[in-house]
């Protein structure tokens, strides 16, 4: 009987109280919500390193297509198109044989180029455009991007695709591709500045089809 009390006592010195059972709960539940953001911020940054890979693939077939016709992104149609209708050409003409560089965040990929659906594209085509217009002019942007005519504080207010008010993304003439976080560029919060600071072109008007 002794050994036994005393094997209780060894048992209970041994043990988590109540309260340092509860102490050890809150932490593993701070510590895990800590965690969740800069998982979810490392999750966003590779989806977003994604899309700027797919919108550069993308402008670059646009821009030797634009090269073959003298400059002009749109070939020999000097009307303003759609995205659509922009890149099923380009499947056309045998220059885009991938449907994954199309899609998105928020967009699709199509099964199959002959099935190209404007759900499957997360691009917005700026046109008409020639290649020796102004580098910082944005060739391919998210579509649905938000509100506003102009490159400077473009609201992100009503975007309702792609990365909505998190930022957008963008391909200009000049052969470069980013992603823009909401507030960047000496843009307001919730909005974004899509031109170069330097740029000539920042109160021009956005043609996104």
């Amino acid at each position: 009987m002794h050994n036994l009390f005393q094997r209780i006592r060894k048992l209970k010195a041994n043990s988590f109280t109540l309260v340092e059972l509860l102490v050890v709960i809150s932490i593993i539940g701070l510590l895990a919500g800590l965690a969740v953001p800069a998982i979810q911020g490392g999750l966003d940054k590779a989806k977003q390193q994604v899309d700027v890979s797919n919108i550069r693939q993308c402008g670059l077939i646009a821009f030797g297509y634009a090269n073959d016709n003298d400059g002009n992104y749109n070939g020999t149609n000097t009307a303003s198109i759609e995205s659509t209708a922009f890149f099923t050409n380009l499947v056309a003409l045998g220059l885009l044989n991938s449907t994954k560089i199309l899609a998105g965040n928020g967009y699709t990929a199509a099964t199959s180029t002959s099935n190209i659906l404007p759900a499957n594209i997360a691009w917005g085509y700026n046109n008409p455009l020639n290649t020796s217009d102004d580098a910082n002019l944005p060739l391919l942007i998210s579509k649905n991007f938000g509100t506003g005519n102009t490159f400077s504080n473009v609201s992100l207010a009503k975007a309702t695709n792609g990365w909505k008010s998190k930022g957008i993304v963008v391909y200009r003439i000049g052969n470069s591709a980013e992603f823009i976080k909401s507030g960047s560029g000496g843009a307001s919060v919730g909005s974004v500045t899509i031109s170069g600071a330097a740029s000539n072109v920042s109160t021009a008007s956005i043609k996104i089809n």
